[in-house]
């Protein structure tokens, strides 16, 4: 009678690849600590603080924003507001992060309700953000958003809002 050698062979070739992604440095995560900065930056914008903005991320950050190329300067300017006082809630959900080694991408869902005199506004983004590990604390290399039209919003996200004041 012959022995069956494919599950032994399988197991094998599994524990391989998994010893090979855990060598290399890959960690991937639902909620990653890369994602922390995002979540900053946006409570900065809640507080209109230019300076706080900025501490999330790198000197050379760039912002893709519905097809425009932002840096943090131009992002400070657009979220001041200009005479005209506003609330902004953050929402989020995290949909995938991978990190290898002192870089790390997260893929997100956002969600801002935006409320100006009696008026409250609801807008959606799918972004993404490039992070970077400078010094033990990570920041945003590059963050790329697109935003969602209402009919085109994903049904059955479960919004984790996120406080600014922390």
């Amino acid at each position: 009678m012959r022995e069956n050698s494919t599950v032994p062979q399988v197991l094998r070739v599994g524990f391989l690849l998994a010893a090979a992604v855990i060598s290399s440095g890959l960690v991937e995560a639902a909620d990653h600590p890369a994602f922390e900065p995002v979540k900053d930056l946006f409570a900065a914008m809640s507080k209109h603080d230019g300076e706080e903005m900025q501490d999330t991320s790198t000197a050379d950050f760039q912002l893709l924003e519905d097809g425009e190329v932002w840096t943090m300067q131009k992002l400070v300017t657009a979220v001041q507001p200009k005479g005209k006082p506003y609330q902004r809630n953050n929402f989020f959900k995290q949909i995938r992060a991978r990190q290898e080694g002192d870089m790390a991408w997260v893929s997100y869902w956002n969600k801002a309700e935006i409320q100006r005199a009696a008026e409250t506004r609801t807008i959606v983004w799918l972004e993404s953000a490039v992070m970077v590990n400078v010094n033990g604390r990570w920041k945003i290399q590059m963050l790329h958003s697109t935003r969602v039209e209402p009919d085109k919003q994903p049904d059955g996200v479960e919004w984790e809002r996120f406080d600014a004041e922390k």
